[in-house]
């Protein structure tokens, strides 16, 4: 929970400090004395960047303050940089074990928006599956301000708080093993999470799927007991407004390349592999907590990729939902066979925008590690607003190159189409196979979020696991966000 000027306790407190000290005005005399002989001893506490943790009795109270030096290196305000600065702050205050945090964003010189994003992205953890939780979550971040803009802040606090309540659930779901994360569990999870007059859900199983010729989906769930599902949720946020934007979201719940099976190593994090699917979940969730006038369809294909006597083979050929066909060259490219029906199923049902996020390929990985997710798409005004709210939002995304060259690496001597283009441009090549999909009057943005959807190992912050990525930056673009 994250309010303004709340009434939580003062136990934990956040101060941007300089040589000057005029954030000491804040406090007791008692707890300025204790900090101003704190700074003349460590006096790098000053320096920007810097965060220092003063433990200390006061009034017979334990309290602890954590010093935020605010000179020399500031970054500029609303950055990624700043964003980063802010995620120290809270990784420092979840390290303490405080259950409440005061912050007094007057001392700080940060944009609020930032500093909210910052605090909100890191207090989080994955405990489900522990017997013995000791979370270190906070319950209460109040930001103290004297500013007479109180109401507008707390109308901030209750925008973001309601953005990461779906971005946690995103993390949830993706954090999920997968012996019990299944393309039902999911189903049955988002049906109970979108429920309202107006939401419209509609769920395809597998004798839907095959009835409906939606051979990439059908083929890429056979090998699996777990059978395939096609999830769509309709929000309705503008009823006199016939334009829809699609978010279409990779739903496979464990990847094991099937056939062309991937190494031990390569297996693991595989239930990683349905980010796209959460992603657009808490894009659904998100817009019937804000109820933005917008209409929006999710359309989630979810399927089990794992090896069995029933499993899809190389060499197939196979026929997707808009009658193209599709000669299958590695079991191993199968989310894009997905996203194919899916994307092509979002504009049957009237979608004419259509962003599609998908932890799709290694080549991406390759090329732009964990930094960036990879853009690629055929309207480059809607990619730039993309580009600038992704870079607002602080989730950073890059423009892959889309010419033709690349495309005719996916002809295929027996079908319309090959699922691979080969090793060069994987990454390229594996979106440009989803925009053969897409019809000419349809816009359409690709991300391949591969590298920034999962934390394999603990970042600077000491965060591991899912990260919701895409989620804000498709709701800034959606809001219309300049």
């Amino acid at each position: 929970m994250i309010t303004c000027n709340g009434s939580g306790n003062l136990d934990a407190v956040v101060l941007g400090i300089d040589h000057r000290l005029r954030a000491l005005s804040r406090l007791t005399d008692a707890e300025g004395a204790l900090i101003r002989a704190y700074t003349e001893k460590n006096p790098a506490a000053f320096k920007g960047g810097a965060i220092h943790v003063l433990r200390s009795v006061v009034d017979d109270a334990v309290k602890v303050y954590f010093l935020v030096g605010i000179e020399e290196n500031s970054p500029e305000r609303g950055t990624f940089r700043e964003f980063m600065y802010a995620r120290k702050i809270m990784a420092a205050a979840m390290d303490e074990g405080v259950s409440e945090l005061a912050v007094y964003i007057d001392t700080l010189d940060m944009d609020v928006e930032t500093l909210i994003d910052g605090l909100l992205y890191d207090n989080y953890a994955f405990n489900r599956y522990k017997t013995k939780v000791d979370s270190k979550v906070l319950k209460n971040i109040n930001l103290i301000t004297s500013s007479l803009k109180s109401k507008d802040f707390n109308t901030l606090c209750y925008v973001y708080s309601s953005i990461y309540e779906c971005i946690y659930l995103a993390r949830d779901l993706v954090n999920m093993p997968p012996n019990e994360m299944t393309p039902r569990k999911f189903v049955d999870t988002a049906t109970s999470l979108c429920k309202g007059d107006a939401i419209f859900v509609e769920v395809l199983n597998k004798w839907n799927l095959e009835k409906r010729n939606m051979g990439g989906i059908v083929s890429v769930g056979k090998g699996s007991m777990n059978q395939p599902q096609l999830l769509s949720v309709a929000y309705t946020g503008d009823p006199e407004s016939r334009d829809v934007v699609a978010v279409v979201g990779k739903g496979i719940t464990y990847d094991s390349g099937g056939l062309s099976l991937k190494s031990r190593t390569g297996m693991e994090h595989m239930k990683s592999d349905m980010a796209g699917a959460a992603a657009a979940l808490g894009v659904i969730r998100a817009l019937m907590l804000l109820k933005y006038p917008v209409n929006v369809l999710a359309v989630i294909p979810l399927a089990e990729n794992i090896p069995s006597g029933m499993s899809y083979h190389v060499d197939d050929i196979i026929t997707m939902f808009d009658g193209t066909t599709v000669e299958v060259k590695n079991t191993d490219a199968e989310g894009r066979l997905v996203l194919a029906d899916a994307v092509a199923y979002a504009q049957s049902k009237g979608a004419r925008k259509v962003i599609d996020l998908a932890t799709l390929t290694g080549a991406c990985v390759t090329a732009l590690g964990t930094v960036r997710s990879g853009m690629i798409g055929n309207d480059q005004e809607w990619m730039n607003r993309f580009f600038t709210a992704a870079e607002r939002m602080h989730e950073k995304v890059w423009q892959l190159p889309a010419d033709e060259e690349y495309e005719r690496q996916l002809k295929s001597e027996t079908a319309d189409l090959k699922n691979v283009g080969g090793s060069d441009g994987g990454a390229i090549t594996a979106g440009l196979f989803i925009k053969h999909f897409i019809k000419e009057n349809t816009s359409w943005i690709h991300l391949d979020i591969a590298g920034t959807a999962f934390c394999e190992k603990k970042d600077e912050n000491g965060y591991y696991g899912a990260t919701g990525v895409g989620i804000k930056t498709i709701l800034a673009l959606l809001r219309g966000d300049k």
